[in-house]
């Protein structure tokens, strides 16, 4: 018990150093491509945080244990949408944007609509419905980057305008580069490291070096995660149900609640909204429709509820953008979803 509940920790660090890695690498080629940071944490981001439940799910279905597939998928929405986006909200109000709430947010309901109308249909996700899901997710991806390159297009014009305006104060730059060394000399060890990192990171096979580097980490911290916590919850004596719905769906959404949490801490809160949207709609439609095409995955009707539930809490977040602060998910409302969450746990684990 002692071992596993050390290599908990191991993997947890490990999850942390990557969400770094990956926050960094993103974030640098957003910039150089002119995404916004909301459409990287819809794509890139949100795709390889989901790597650990995509491993899951296709496991699971391959295994026979689909009850532990759907559950992971149930589960790691919830946790993202009620746990991820609460706490990051508490550490900083989020911002939703226009498209969030009018594109992004209906396609999430839609995509878990056609999930759960899809598994009821038969008792089961056939590979003709599961391909019908990898078409809508790719549909999704595709019509987020392009809309992504069309704002980044119209900020870079804004900005060109931007900067013609401040041609006017050009003659202020030597002193501000004379001054730049002494500020260099004055770095210590951990700031010409950070430095460094940045720069790495500004470069586009630095900053696919660090995405790289960062789902990997993400992906051998929440294997440590959840391989030794489904050992420590078993010996107790938890259901593989209840399994795939806290444990499983807890570690495999680590690394979306790391990722979100530090980019909130780094004021980035349009790749937190949009790690957490993208994240549930990779899952609902890559994380289940993959599984699908290897295997046959049964229902159980028991899952309705969540599906109902997630259903639900998402149409709750649009809704914070016609309440209160227009257009943000405040404080308030983060500590709501955290508390929903926890009543979602107990409610899990009693019935």
């Amino acid at each position: 018990m002692l071992i596993n509940l050390i290599l908990i920790a191991c993997g947890f660090a490990l999850l942390i150093a990557g969400a770094n890695a990956l926050v960094d690498g993103a974030c640098g080629i957003a910039r150089r491509l002119g995404l916004p940071d909301r459409v990287t944490g819809l794509t890139v981001v949100a795709v390889g945080t989901a790597a650990p439940e995509l491993v899951v799910g296709i496991t699971s279905a391959l295994e026979g244990h689909a009850d532990m597939a759907f559950g992971n998928v149930a589960g790691s929405c919830l946790a993202n949408l009620l746990l991820i986006l609460g706490l990051s909200a508490t550490i900083t109000p989020l911002a939703l944007g226009r498209r969030t709430v009018r594109f992004e947010i209906p396609a999430s309901l839609a995509a878990i609509g056609a999930l759960v109308a899809f598994a009821n249909t038969g008792g089961a996700l056939t590979a003709l419905e599961g391909a019908v899901l990898l078409a809508g997710f790719i549909a999704f991806m595709a019509c987020t980057v392009r809309a992504g390159l069309k704002e980044g297009a119209a900020s870079a014009e804004s900005g060109l305008a931007s900067a013609a305006d401040a041609e006017s104060g050009a003659g202020a730059a030597p002193a501000a580069a004379e001054a730049a060394p002494a500020a260099d000399d004055g770095l210590d060890a951990l700031g010409r490291i950070k430095a460094v990192a940045g720069a790495l990171a500004a470069h586009p096979l630095g900053a696919a070096l660090f995405i790289a580097g960062g789902i990997a980490l993400l992906k051998v911290g929440a294997d440590l995660v959840i391989t030794h916590s489904v050992a420590v919850a078993s010996a107790v004596g938890i259901s593989e149900r209840v399994i795939g719905i806290t444990v499983i769906a807890l570690g495999t959404c680590l690394p979306e609640l790391i990722t979100s949490v530090v980019a909130a801490f780094r004021g980035n809160t349009d790749l937190a909204v949009g790690n957490v949207v993208g994240s549930n709609v990779t899952n609902v439609l890559l994380v289940m429709g993959a599984p699908a095409l290897v295997a046959t995955v049964p229902y159980g009707a028991s899952y309705n509820l969540d599906f109902g539930l997630l259903a639900l809490f998402t149409a709750v977040l649009a809704g914070f953008a016609h309440t209160g602060a227009r257009g943000r998910m405040s404080r308030a409302g983060g500590g709501v979803f955290v508390v929903l969450y926890a009543a979602y746990l107990g409610l899990a684990l009693i019935v």
